[in-house]
């Protein structure tokens, strides 16, 4: 090898355009060069020996130079390929923030996406996903206890991202949803009765120790899926609060309806208001599950701090869960911590040994 040069091109004298790549280290690399239809120059590794023969690697050349002679190009072809982009990089980069400026419905969209479909499909490239995909997503879907109408919907949302992404030319072919089934749908007047939404409300408080009017007032705009947390703007104290949305919480969630155009999570009778009186509500759900007639609805947070307490969290902790601007309004649940209480007094003192008896 020449000195100086770090790699040295031997060409073939025999095939044109076919040539091997030999580094120092003893490393040959087998290429070819042909003309794309455009008539610019194209280089293709095709393979690395000991990984190929010399009679392959030639053999190849020859097959790739053909199909260039016919209007192909296989270089593109392959840089099309490494270029394809994963579900989770098209829907992050490009089919969320072009319907967040068009459609009103993208804050579904986006929860469709990160909920479930993020996991599922995140990683894969665009042109994998196929209809036994969709179909296997519809069925999955339908045993985690989704209604026909969420699970159309959900399909709805896959057909569209598809048709976005083949009229954009990111994949070509046809819709992996486009023949998907859509079941039939048994629609009701309301989206949930109003036991049923009240009863996920409650289940809400109980699940994350929100208090009542926080959750009364929360909108999907609020609801961060992907780092499962819901923010209060304004919480009682006048400053922002996060809530952490455990596993229950967060099926919960995805439980509850949206009916178009209306951002509150928990709305009322017309839609426009958020959710209002319990109290009707309240009193059918004690006497169902044989609560005690005294029990309160705030009895709920309690419940979830104290809990908290009994199973070994810190009291710092439980403040910051349930949003408390002041420590001492948390060390009401002290008592029910007595074992942690006398860890922390034995750590106050180092250990030490009682004097022998004479």
């Amino acid at each position: 090898m020449p000195e100086g040069e770090h790699k040295l091109r031997l060409f073939d004298d025999k095939l044109r355009g076919f040539f091997i790549e030999v580094w120092p280290i003893g490393t040959i690399t087998f290429y070819v060069r042909y003309r794309d239809p455009r008539g610019r120059g194209r280089e293709m590794r095709i393979g690395r020996l000991g990984e190929i023969t010399a009679d392959q690697a030639r053999k190849k050349a020859q097959e790739i130079k053909a199909q260039a002679r016919l209007g192909g190009d296989p270089a593109g072809e392959r840089d099309k390929l490494k270029a394809m982009p994963t579900f989770s990089a098209f829907m992050e980069n490009s089919y969320l923030p072009f319907v967040k400026e068009r459609i009103r419905s993208h804050v579904d969209h986006e929860s469709f996406y990160r909920v479930r479909l993020k996991a599922r499909w995140g990683n894969r490239r665009m042109d994998e996903i196929k209809p036994h995909d969709v179909a296997t997503l519809q069925d999955s879907l339908r045993k985690d206890g989704l209604a026909n109408g969420t699970v159309n919907r959900y399909t709805a949302f896959v057909r569209r991202v598809f048709n976005l992404a083949i009229e954009w030319e990111v994949i070509e072919g046809r819709n992996p949803a486009r023949k998907a089934e859509m079941r039939r749908e048994h629609h009701r007047e309301k989206f949930l009765t109003e036991a049923e939404l009240r009863a996920l409300f409650l289940a809400l408080l109980a699940a994350t120790g929100a208090r009542r009017s926080e959750a009364m007032k929360a909108k999907w705009e609020h609801v961060d899926f992907e780092r499962r947390l819901w923010v209060v703007p304004v919480a009682k104290s006048g400053r922002r609060r996060h809530i952490p949305l455990s596993d229950m919480a967060v099926r919960i969630l995805v439980r509850q309806p949206r009916p178009p155009g209306c951002p509150w999570v928990f709305p009322g009778q017309s839609r426009k208001k958020h959710i209002g009186c319990l109290r009707n509500a309240w009193l059918s759900v004690k006497k169902r599950v044989g609560l005690p007639d005294d029990l309160r609805l705030h009895d709920l947070r309690h419940t979830f701090a104290s809990t908290l307490v009994s199973k070994g969290r810190t009291l710092y902790e439980v403040s910051q869960l349930l949003g408390h601007s002041q420590m001492s309004m948390t060390m009401r649940y002290a008592h029910l911590a007595p074992q942690r209480l006398l860890e922390a007094a034995n750590e106050a003192l180092p250990e030490f040994s009682e004097p022998p008896e004479n």
